[in-house]
């Protein structure tokens, strides 16, 4: 994806005002400093949406919601950093100049590519409709009981047995042997030789409705892979692209939950039986990229995955991801077949959806499926059981919900709470930096860690200074850490960012909002130097403490076990000497 210059986003700020942009979607009226208006982003009858111009920020005191006019359309129009950038410029009509040439030519033949994708996609949905040829795929389709509408909806294809077909086909229309053999769509040890012959195609499209890459599904039964998959190319990245969800984007706009399972014929099957929000992830592997792609037009996850090992493996990760993305994550269980396709073709839609109409929550779900795997009657047991569903409750953000949890869990395997929470923080949990209030309503105060990074981030130029004073090794808070990399990565690619580009370097949409808020707050700009140095101190404090701690663990250790007394004595003088530097460091700290 291409970047754009400091100097492209500085003429669009100056041809642009937040207050213009944000104006041609809202009514804004002016009280005091500020422009004030109604939220875009939650329900309220009282103005809470402000824009401060002189900073070039906006700032809901409702929803919590934060950024500048790029990130303000990339939440309107659900788009990325750089597409809200190209965006803006056209609409003040700034020239975008990728930074090289090289980039520049990348991107003719991206356009190039994708043109082919799409004619091609054209053609095989043709040969699938209207030619003798495709009798055989449609015939396939009728047993599977796809619909014409779903066929269209999807723009399902045939690739044609003649393997010299779609060589032939492609010179004829001009394009050249160095872009074939680019295209991914011929074989390497033959480039004359297509990737698909006698198979069902499905054009794989990416948000905006471009088709970016194949799906074929043999129909010669004699190919050893069923089903095969156009390689990764330029702007064909599996892990970024959702299947489906361009075919579901009209609905996820109106009732805002996904469906999310396995194959293609899983999601046909649940939009055929008007669960019109279905995708998946082009295998089980689902990604964040593809949850952060899915967060922007949902907030629920409704999971489908297969019931086979594999499924299940593959959605206990997925519940993961969807509560780091704070995506809430629901499951699906189909005890009547292995997936949505199946239970369509033997029972019908009206069964496809009535085994959707009740779902688990993803905590019960993951509890549920380890006392089944695990024998609970046994000591042994339950801590298996903790440690199946530990990944999810490192995962959940809010200590007052992981506690609900627990409480739950402890109920479920008939254990003390107090138990379970100990071995729930012995088990290596790193203990999570987190205040009683929703994510979005986080204080930059909540922690050393975030103050001193959100300092860095607003005096930039100390970053250099101080890298060696505040290490990354030394942070404990998730949020002072992800803010700490864009900081070393703004570093290393030599960049004296702008703040609306830093922004765009942040991926969590909290921390970004944190961020945004900062900028506009006035409150890292006084004495930055003094802050710096004196959370510097503070956090080696706490790093000598931990030593410290280790040491009397290792002591009780030593003592249960009648270690020889070489080994107490010298951990002995090892905590003497952390003690002296401790007492040391308080009494400069008049702590």
């Amino acid at each position: 994806m291409a970047k754009y210059s400091e100097a492209v986003i500085e003429q669009i700020k100056t041809k642009l005002s937040i207050v213009e942009v944000v104006g041609n979607y809202l009514i804004l009226n002016k009280k005091g400093d500020r422009y004030w208006g109604l939220c875009p982003f939650h329900t309220e009858k009282t103005p809470s949406f402000s824009v401060l111009p002189d900073r070039g920020f906006f700032h809901c005191f409702g929803c919590g919601k934060s950024g500048s006019m790029f990130d303000f359309v990339m939440e309107m129009e659900h788009i990325s950093f750089p597409e809200s950038v190209r965006m803006l410029a056209e609409s003040c009509g700034v020239a975008l100049q990728e930074e090289t040439e090289i980039e520049k030519k990348r991107k003719n033949e991206v356009d190039t590519l994708k043109d082919l994708y799409g004619k091609l996609a054209a053609s095989f949905h043709y040969i699938l409709k209207e030619t003798l040829q495709g009798a055989k795929a449609r015939a396939y389709l009728d047993r599977r009981k796809i619909s014409f509408e779903i066929r269209e909806k999807f723009l399902l294809g045939y690739a044609p047995e003649d393997p010299e077909w779609l060589y032939r086909f492609l010179v004829s229309k001009h394009y050249s042997e160095k872009l074939l053999l680019q295209s991914g769509l011929f074989s390497k040890r033959n480039h004359r030789y297509p990737l698909f012959t006698d198979r069902l195609m499905f054009p794989i499209r990416d948000w905006k409705g471009q088709c970016v890459a194949f799906g074929g599904r043999d129909l010669s039964d004699r190919s050893k892979a069923k089903y095969i998959n156009t390689p990764e190319t330029s702007f064909y990245k599996k892990r970024e692209i959702v299947y489906g969800l361009y075919e579901s984007i009209s609905s996820l706009k109106k009732n805002e939950s996904a469906y999310l399972c396995e194959g293609y014929f899983d999601v046909m099957a649940l939009h055929q039986s008007g669960l019109d929000t279905a995708m998946a992830p082009l295998g089980t592997a689902f990604t964040a990229d593809q949850g952060r792609m899915i967060r922007r037009y949902a907030n629920k996850a409704y999971l489908l995955f297969d019931s086979d090992r594999a499924g299940q493996a593959a959605t206990h990760k997925a519940l993961i991801i969807c509560e780091q993305l704070s995506l809430e994550g629901r499951v699906i269980v189909l005890s009547e077949a292995k997936d949505p396709a199946e239970l369509m073709e033997r029972e019908g839609e009206s069964a496809v959806r009535d085994a959707c109409s009740s779902s688990w929550t993803a905590f019960d779900h993951l509890v549920n499926s380890a006392v089944n795997l695990y024998d609970v009657k046994k000591p042994k047991g339950k801590l298996q059981v903790l440690n199946e569903v530990k990944p999810y409750l490192d995962a959940v953000d809010s200590e007052i919900v992981r506690q609900e949890y627990l409480r739950h869990l402890s109920d479920r395997l008939g254990i003390a709470l107090e138990t379970l929470l100990q071995d729930y923080k012995v088990s290596g949990t790193k203990t999570p930096v987190t205040t009683d209030v929703p994510k979005e309503n986080y204080s930059w105060s909540r922690s050393i860690d975030l103050y001193a990074v959100m300092t860095l981030m607003n005096n930039r130029h100390l970053y250099s200074a101080y890298r060696n004073k505040l290490r990354i090794s030394d942070l404990s808070d998730e949020a002072a850490i992800e803010l700490y990399t864009v900081l070393e990565n703004a570093l290393r690619a030599d960049m004296s960012a702008s703040d609306e580009i830093v922004l765009s370097m942040i991926q969590d949409p909290y921390v970004r909002q944190l961020v945004a808020m900062s900028f506009q707050s006035g409150e890292f700009i006084s004495n930055p130097e003094q802050l710096l140095d004196d959370s510097a101190k503070r956090m080696a404090i706490r790093r000598l403490e931990n030593k410290r701690k280790n040491i009397e663990k290792l002591l009780r250790v030593a003592e249960m076990e009648e270690t020889g007394s070489q080994d107490v004595t010298e951990l002995l003088q090892e905590k003497k000497s952390l003690d002296e530097q401790l007492a040391r460091m308080r009494k400069l700290e008049h702590v």
